[in-house]
Parts: C-alpha cells; sequence; structure tokens
C-alpha cells in the first residue's frame, strides 16, 4: 500500500506517472468508474445554473466535466481547465478541441484568471502530505476570492469505517466552519453514498 507523499512534488509525480500509463481512463482521474465521477459532479453543480456561465476547474484532470456537461445540455459556457500535471493538461489538448474551453498547466496561486462566475474543484484535495490541510484552506479562500457566483468542492470524509494511507480525509465540522468564515450561504452533502462530502459556497 502506497504511503502518503513527502510533498506536492511527489503528487506531481504520482499523478503524471498515472497519466502516463493509462492515458485516457477513467482511472488517470482518479475514479474507479464515470458512474461515481458523474455522482460527484451532480452533487458539484447541483446548486448553480452553468449554461452561460464562465466557470473554473481546478485539478481539471481529463477535462471530464466539459463531457458531463455536454450530456446534461449544459450549453454556451466558457471554461478554464487548470491542473499541476502537465500530462493531464497535455491529455486534455489532445482529445479536447473547443473553442469555449481553455487549458492552464500551474496552480490557482500563481494564475490570473479572467473573470469567473463559478469554480469547481473535484477530488484535487485527497493527496496527504505535510500541507495539505493548509494547501486546502489557502484553495477555498481562493477560489471564493476569484468567482463572482461561488464556488462547490468535495473532501474525502473522516466520517468513514476506511482510510488509504496515501489519502487525505477532511473533518467535515472543520471544512464548515472555513466556509462560514467566509460567507454565510453554505450548503454541505454527507449523503450520497461515497467516502466523501460536498460543500457549495454562494456569494
Amino acid at each position: 500500500m502506497m504511503a502518503r507523499f513527502s510533498d506536492i512534488n511527489d503528487v506531481i509525480n504520482f499523478i503524471n506517472n498515472r497519466a502516463l500509463d493509462l492515458g485516457n481512463d477513467i482511472r488517470t482521474a482518479g475514479w474507479s468508474s464515470q458512474e461515481s465521477q458523474d455522482l460527484r459532479f451532480d452533487y458539484l453543480c447541483r446548486d448553480f445554473d452553468l449554461s452561460g456561465k464562465t466557470m473554473l476547474d481546478v485539478g481539471c484532470g481529463k477535462g471530464d466535466l466539459i463531457r458531463y456537461l455536454g450530456d446534461r445540455g449544459v450549453s454556451c459556457f466558457n471554461y478554464f481547465g487548470i491542473d499541476i500535471s502537465e500530462q493531464m493538461i497535455n491529455l486534455c489538448q489532445q482529445n479536447i478541441n473547443l473553442p469555449n474551453a481553455t487549458f492552464f498547466h500551474g496552480n490557482i496561486f500563481d494564475r490570473e484568471f479572467p473573470e469567473l462566475d463559478i469554480a469547481i474543484l473535484s477530488g484535487t484535495l485527497s493527496y496527504k502530505y505535510d500541507q495539505a490541510i493548509e494547501n486546502a484552506r489557502r484553495t477555498i479562500e481562493r477560489m471564493f476570492a476569484i468567482t463572482k457566483e461561488g464556488i462547490a468542492l468535495n473532501f474525502l470524509s473522516t466520517v468513514v469505517d476506511f482510510e488509504l494511507e496515501k489519502n487525505q480525509h477532511y473533518n467535515p465540522s472543520v471544512i464548515l466552519d472555513w466556509s462560514l468564515e467566509l460567507t454565510r450561504n453554505v450548503t454541505l452533502y454527507h449523503s450520497y453514498p461515497l467516502y466523501e462530502f460536498t460543500v457549495i459556497l454562494k456569494k
């Protein structure tokens, strides 16, 4: 079993190698099936009307959110995807050629973006390393600061009976407290059948 990562560079190397090994496979993004990935997207997107909006996908992986939105008839949106993995961005650029989709290699702290309505993050904060929890809080704050309408994120939960050593789990109460420091308009979903929860913060 893989131990925790020593730092964010270990995480980047792990993701790059997985992308090189698996290519355009659902497992490349760390999910066991498209059904489980779509369930996550259901909760991340359920409280926003995304048609006609400009959105940022933080830790975009292979850009699967674009496929999900198209399958559900979301139209006329502008999509920006960013990922710390260069190999993930390479897959996006190889497989997605749409005028409304732009991809960046890097992180949200070092880049400025066009005016954004909404930011979404799925699975990106699930790796355990020394600065993971501190980085998660900074990520929430940064995402909320650069959007007009709000953000949606998911986290592995500590309210489970099983954790892998490489995964960072979060106490839902702590994430709720962080969120309420930014806005009173917070919704937390913990009832769906995965080892995680989703938090929605609106302006």
